[in-house]
């Protein structure tokens, strides 16, 4: 009886060797992006500890023209409220816990 050769078609030769570069390049890729998530500088998350249902009030007088912008928050009872105007920008500070409004920085715009 005769033996008969298997020759594997190239085709099949060519997706084989192309998925293993895949393969390599994808797991080279994984460490990287670990390595650099490791190594960069670590923002952890801000818990609020302002209680929702127990906040107060605070009155805020805006100009007709006057509009806010942007909240953000300071400390864990203070936040910074932006407010623009065609003339001005100002920054307000907003204490949270005393509900008091303190004024804060002021630019004009040329």
């Amino acid at each position: 009886m005769e033996e008969q050769d298997y020759k594997t078609p190239k085709a099949l030769m060519a997706a084989v060797v192309g998925m293993g570069v895949l393969i390599i390049v994808g797991v080279v890729v994984l460490v990287g992006v670990v390595i650099h998530r490791m190594n960069a500088p670590h923002q952890p998350a801000l818990a609020s500890a302002i209680p929702l249902t127990d906040t107060r009030n605070a009155h805020l007088a805006l100009g007709p023209d006057e509009h806010m912008l942007a909240i953000t928050r300071v400390h864990d009872d203070l936040l910074a409220i932006q407010i623009a105007s065609k003339e001005h920008e100002r920054i307000m500070l907003w204490n949270v816990a005393t509900g008091q409004v303190q004024p804060g920085l002021e630019t004009i715009q040329p």
